[in-house]
């Protein structure tokens, strides 16, 4: 496939976005069906044009941009990641939010180590008691109660390794590791949280190793049965982007490049993932494609790509145009719903000037069977990036890092 060339002030003014911007990225009950012959994800500038719903939303302004949202867990308060100005340059930061009834407003705002130069992805153990903050130069990890209680000092250690631009983390099914991607030196850090809570976060083994990937690693997702590891590779600009799965036991005993077990080409530009509940099913969204796409986690490792080249798209089982550039993905109702940050955010001439950010609600079960899956959109601020949802509120969480804001929007359902 012919892929798009960009005059030469364009280029440049897509290379100075993405060095600034890009580490800024369902499941359905149904059972993934064959392709549609001649099934693509390719680079696109036209998006779905959606039905804009008006559904009500809190607005809370934040004192730097946001990244990513998490609900705690104990029901009351929401964490936003956020790059602040400090002095001449950035460092990374938190802000916490107490959500009451039909209020929600900034409380207090935490500074995150020197070594964070701004704060991204975000990941909670599943016993609740850690919250890991991917930072550009590092992962810092915070005590969970000590955010909720609002200790001065809850930061109780740094993760950090020969890994650069960490963008996404995710936390293993024991709650062992931790999974970080390494946009600017293409590839996924592990570490051993459970040595580092015993034994301290610089000892020796923390770091596990480092699994090489592609250029631009940013999406990451665990399989429910903690066996699989997912990750997105941007590629640049065209279609070089991919999606690997990766054996989370290789990778957690050093196994590097070993531990990738598939890759798969996955659109233009893929950024954030998802694995279904059941974990037959993998959602990427790919930025410059415009779309939403659907994975079979089986047919991906079926059979590894060759040496010296990659095999086809055979595990592709959707592709669901949606808005302009999408980032951010949050699946909710067991997996039928998958909610898409639109983000518009002008890396692609020619698309950002016609749409809205916005944020797509697609059936997943629609999209598995070939029908037409976008049920409706909901209104979103300046780039939003990634999603978060709180349990307590039944809200989408909503950072939308250019509006320097976060919106809670009632959770739609396909």
């Amino acid at each position: 496939m012919a892929r798009p060339r960009l005059a030469p002030a364009s280029r440049a003014r897509l290379v100075l976005l993405t060095s600034l911007l890009l580490a800024a990225a369902g499941c359905g009950a149904a059972p993934p069906r064959q392709p549609a012959p001649g099934l693509a994800a390719r680079c696109s500038t036209r998006a779905a044009a959606g039905r804009l719903a008006a559904a009500p939303a809190r607005s809370v302004p934040l004192p730097g941009r946001p990244f990513a949202a998490l609900a705690l867990p104990g029901g009351r308060q929401v964490v936003v990641s956020l790059t602040v100005p400090a002095g001449i340059g950035i460092r990374g930061a938190l802000a916490v939010l107490a959500v009451q009834g039909q209020g929600a407003r900034l409380v207090r705002t935490i500074a995150l180590p020197p070594s964070a130069s701004g704060g991204s992805g975000m990941a909670l153990t599943h016993d609740g008691r850690l919250l890991l903050v991917a930072a550009q130069a590092a992962t810092v990890v915070l005590s969970v109660p000590a955010l909720e209680h609002g200790a001065a000092h809850p930061v109780v250690g740094v993760l950090t390794d020969g890994g650069a631009g960490e963008t996404e983390v995710a936390v293993s099914a024991d709650d062992r590791y931790a999974f970080v991607t390494d946009e600017a030196s293409a590839g996924l850090s592990v570490f051993d949280l459970a040595l580092a809570r015993r034994r301290g976060f610089a000892a020796r083994g923390v770091a596990a190793g480092i699994v090489p990937l592609a250029p631009g690693p940013v999406g990451v997702a665990v399989a429910p049965a903690g066996d699989r590891v997912y990750v997105t590779t941007l590629g640049g600009y065209g279609d070089f982007g991919r999606l690997w799965a990766v054996s989370a036991r290789r990778a957690e005993s050093g196994g590097g490049r070993a531990a990738v077990l598939a890759d798969a080409p996955a659109g233009c530009q893929p950024a954030r993932v998802a694995v279904s509940p059941g974990g037959t099913t993998v959602w990427v969204t790919a930025l410059q494609s415009k779309a939403l796409l659907g994975f079979a986690a089986a047919v991906l490792e079926r059979h590894p790509p060759p040496a010296g080249g990659h095999r086809p798209a055979t595990a592709l089982r959707a592709v669901v145009l949606v808005g302009s550039e999408p980032v951010g993905l949050l699946l909710l109702d067991g997996g039928r719903t998958a909610v898409v940050g639109d983000s518009n955010r002008g890396l692609v001439a020619g698309t950002g000037d016609r749409q809205v950010p916005r944020i797509s609600v697609v059936s997943t079960a629609a999209a598995l069977a070939g029908r037409p899956a976008v049920t409706g959109s909901l209104p979103a601020g300046l780039f939003p990036r990634d999603l978060g949802y709180d349990p307590a509120t039944a809200e989408v969480l909503v950072p939308d890092y250019l509006s320097d804001s976060v919106e809670l929007v009632r959770a739609p359902a396909a």
